[in-house]
């Protein structure tokens, strides 16, 4: 089992990005490296921190098939489509009404937001499971949890991808304004991930985390849960940079050696 941080900037999607992509080349550099990393044909789960949910439920998409452009951004001729693990996703379903620490609702929708478009605009799956974030920071980590033992139980290679932007106010043009905080948090976001130490996430000061105005949190507490014991098996941070006022971090977990 696998896993891997990707931020979601439409940017980096060369029909929208275009000449910005070459500011935040070693994003794109660290994405593509990723991609070749997990090879092709895998069942990913992706989390995104804008498919949208409920705030006291996660969402499991249960369309055969997964689909979504950019629209919102101007490209509506860019997108994707990709085939719906349902046998996964009607197994994670009935494993969370057997317990109560994760409330999971099917979600009939296939449309995909930017949030996973944008990872998998890079990553080459054979099959995908979308699932949602919800208000509390406590059951991310049980979903994770969860998504591994419907893995184990199918006998699935499975990625789990946490789609998470850090801090959105690294620079006085960032879109959520300037504090100070949000490179600290950045910095310890990656300083923590470096060792595989996803716990210490949950013990950021909270002030901190408001502070940074970052969204990504919940993406990276539920990969923690999904990884557990092996978190630090070999963590790697791919890239990390900041130009836009925006955090974004390539990492990745249980990969095998780095070059």
């Amino acid at each position: 089992m696998q896993g891997c941080v990707c931020p979601h900037p439409p940017i980096l999607i060369p029909e929208i990005g275009r000449t910005s992509r070459e500011t935040i080349a070693a994003t794109v550099a660290a994405m593509e490296r990723l991609a070749d990393t997990l090879g092709d044909d895998r069942t990913v789960v992706i989390i995104s921190p804008h498919t949208p949910g409920y705030m006291d439920a996660h969402t499991v998409k249960t369309a055969p098939t997964l689909r979504g452009d950019f629209g919102d951004f101007a490209r509506a001729q860019v997108g994707s489509e990709i085939a719906n693990d349902v046998e996964f996703v009607n197994a994670l379903l009935a494993a969370a009404r057997e317990q109560e620490t994760v409330v999971l609702e099917p979600e009939p929708s296939g449309l995909l937001d930017h949030g996973v478009l944008v990872p998998m605009h890079f990553i080459r799956a054979g099959s995908l499971v979308s699932l949602s974030v919800v208000g509390a920071y406590e059951s991310h980590r049980a979903l994770g949890q969860l998504v591994r033992r419907c893995a184990d139980e199918l006998g699935r290679d499975v990625v789990f991808v946490a789609s998470a932007d850090l801090s959105h106010r690294l620079t006085p043009s960032a879109p959520a304004g300037y504090d100070p905080q949000g490179s600290v948090f950045d910095r310890r976001v990656v300083e923590l991930l470096s060792e595989g130490d996803f716990a210490g996430l949950t013990l950021l000061d909270g002030s901190l985390v408001q502070a940074a105005g970052q969204c990504g949190l919940r993406s990276l507490v539920a990969l923690g849960g999904f990884l557990g014991d092996e978190a630090s098996r070999n963590p790697q941070i791919f890239s990390y940079e900041g130009p836009f006022g925006v955090g974004y971090l390539v990492a990745g977990f249980g990969l095998g050696q780095a070059d």
